[in-house]
């Protein structure tokens, strides 16, 4: 049977930190060894990322440790936005795993090749990919098209690792290895259910837009109209005077499937031409609406997800969950910290969850792999038996 433990530590020194974190998810899980581990650390303890990833396998008796740096990690109902810190996820029970490395260098357009051969014919009831990518060079989309194409049927869901903006890089962690400029992760497999969803905090605003013209990522005619006519009727006058602010205040969404979207960012307006520039390549026929993030909508939306879970698993319990969280969405979104972690805290207990700030997600979206935005992405894993079937 599938079991989950997890540990955090704040100690300033990485493999002290590491031991402490992996020992408290040790006795999370009740286990005397892990079959795979999932290690974030914080920024300050950049110099010690391999000793903490070295110190977490040998504590758990496993070399199967993934993971990433992070602007913040959180284990249970702590959450560490600044400071060090490790978070530990370890799991144990019958799971089939192929852990993978794949530096950039071998080319963007083969990372996806690479991960697909590393995890081969792995085979369970359900199969997991968590994957962990250097956000700050790894293309994620043409990465995750790849992913569809060569692995068709496995959920995908991971983020893009993350630091407090003092060093700008990056690193995954995969075994010993420690490395920015690549992806790292883990293809999971065996007697196990896994649920995944995904919370919004973006709103829209206004009504949803077919495109009509567009090439590339310039959008220049919604509904037969100059594109930048509709940005202007949701976006106060005020604002309108300030293009560089409006550009960070306002988002676009686009429909993946019912009910859901990926949200993006406006790179570009221009009033002259009717257009708007949009941070992803878009098509004629598609849709699009605007939004803002907004800090009551995100808690109803994580509300709404929630109460989701809890009723895709029934009467039966999960064992514990990841928990990848936009950097976004922190003390600095909601004016108080450890929110996610204490509505997660409030609707499952004392259920074993650990996770990361950033930079971006990956999660499912219109039966797809997809790149989010400004969301967080849970995944909750147990036992087969007793998992509510659809």
């Amino acid at each position: 049977m599938l079991r989950i433990g997890v540990g955090l530590s704040t100690d300033r020194d990485s493999a002290r930190a590491a031991a402490d974190a992996a020992t408290a998810a040790m006795r999370s899980a009740g286990v005397p060894r892990a079959d795979v581990l999932l290690v974030f650390a914080t920024t300050a303890h950049g110099p010690g990322f391999t000793a903490v990833t070295r110190t977490a396998g040998e504590v758990c008796g496993t070399k199967e440790v993934v993971g990433c740096s992070a602007a913040g990690v959180l284990a249970d109902d702590q959450e560490v936005e600044a400071g060090p810190a490790v978070a530990v996820l370890a799991m144990a029970g019958g799971l089939a795993s192929r852990r993978f490395f794949v530096p950039l260098a071998r080319g963007s357009e083969r990372i996806a090749d690479e991960v697909a051969d590393a995890v081969g014919d792995l085979d369970g009831r359900d199969r997991l990919l968590l994957l962990f990518t250097d956000s700050y060079n790894v293309h994620p989309e043409p990465l995750l098209a790849g992913l569809r194409r060569r692995l068709p049927g496995v959920t995908v869901v991971g983020g893009g690792a993350s630091e407090n903006g003092s060093v700008g890089e990056v690193s995954v962690f995969a075994g010993n290895a420690t490395s920015s400029r690549a992806v790292a992760g883990v293809a999971l497999a065996g007697d196990f259910h896994a649920t995944v969803g995904v919370t919004h905090a973006v709103r829209r605003v206004g009504r949803v837009h077919r495109i009509t013209e567009a090439r590339g990522n310039v959008v220049f005619a919604l509904d037969g109209r100059p594109a930048y006519e509709a940005f202007a009727a949701v976006v106060p006058a005020p604002l309108l005077q300030e293009p560089r602010r409006a550009l960070s205040v306002v988002l676009v969404g686009l429909p993946v499937g019912e009910g859901e979207f990926v949200a993006r960012h406006l790179v570009g307006l221009d009033p002259h031409r009717g257009a708007l520039v949009v941070g992803a390549l878009v098509e004629e026929g598609e849709e699009l609406f605007f939004g803002v993030r907004d800090p009551n909508g995100a808690r109803e939306d994580l509300q709404r997800l929630l109460a989701t879970q809890s009723a895709a698993w029934g009467d039966a319990a999960p064992a514990g969950g990841l928990y990848v969280n936009c950097i976004g969405r922190g003390r600095g979104f909601y004016g108080v910290p450890g929110l996610d972690t204490a509505y997660i805290r409030q609707q499952f207990g004392a259920l074993p969850v650990a996770g990361f700030s950033s930079g971006a997600e990956i999660a499912p979206g219109g039966g797809a792999p997809r790149l989010h935005q400004y969301t967080g992405v849970l995944v909750l894993l147990g036992p087969a038996e007793g998992a509510k079937e659809g």
